[in-house]
């Protein structure tokens, strides 16, 4: 994590020890402890794994939806962080309606290349390292702190929340009530995120492993049209 992350909670910080709470914790105060200490991986490893169900019920009118197969109704999404010793790996699958994984990907850099692991299609791609390429999680979050937290009380499930707001859009973190116990997080425009394990251990052998032998390479052009605007960014600079 940044020197940039590191001063931007220290601020925090001292702002929030000034405010008058309404809680048992002043607005922002359980994040910015989340963040500087929990998933900070200066710190310690950092191993998260978050949940989202994306309901198409929510999405589309009853006639579209009911025109959907079993299987395109709902998707669901695992993603597990794994951070430890400089590298930051992220793991993303889907899965459909049915249980059925429609992907499964490990993307992290390690030893000066940048990785891509598509496990259901048994291939991988990799380039060379470039600065920004990745990030821990918490440093990904530094954009929503330009404006002082809000703290608030989730009227259907009960819990607990801190709000950051950038331009017009909201990022909720949300706590068992009266507690540091975090339950997990929401943009205003994507359904919410569940945290299923947090913890300080990682498994560096599976998190971070290479391409199995029988993988064979093929271009991932997600991967290489962001390492496209990364080197664009770097000439404009």
């Amino acid at each position: 994590m940044r020197k940039s992350l590191l001063v931007l909670l220290l601020a925090c910080v001292f702002t929030l020890v000034n405010a008058v709470a309404a809680f048992a914790y002043n607005p922002g105060q359980r994040t910015i402890q989340l963040l500087g200490s929990t998933l900070n991986s200066d710190k310690q490893p950092v191993h998260l794994v978050v949940t989202q169900k994306i309901d198409m019920a929510e999405i589309l009118t009853p006639e579209a939806y009911n025109k959907l197969s079993t299987a395109q109704k709902v998707r669901y999404s695992r993603t597990e962080y794994n951070e430890a010793n400089g590298i930051y790996a992220e793991r993303n699958t889907r899965i459909d309606g049915e249980g059925k994984i429609i992907s499964d990907t490990n993307t992290f850099v390690k030893g000066g290349y940048w990785y891509t692991i598509d496990f259901v299609n048994k291939t991988y791609d990799r380039l060379p390292e470039l600065p920004g390429m990745s990030k821990p999680f918490a440093e990904t979050l530094i954009s929503w702190f330009s404006v002082r937290p809000e703290a608030g009380v989730d009227a259907v499930t009960g819990y607990e929340y801190d709000k950051m707001t950038k331009g017009s859009n909201s990022l909720y973190f949300y706590y068992e009530k009266g507690t540091a116990n975090w339950k997990g997080y929401e943009v205003n425009y994507l359904p919410a995120f569940k945290v299923e394990e947090v913890s300080n251990v990682v498994n560096a052998e599976t998190a971070f492993a290479l391409p199995p032998a029988d993988y064979k390479q093929k271009a991932n052009e997600g991967m290489r049209n962001y390492a496209n605007r990364l080197m664009g960014g770097s000439k404009k600079k």
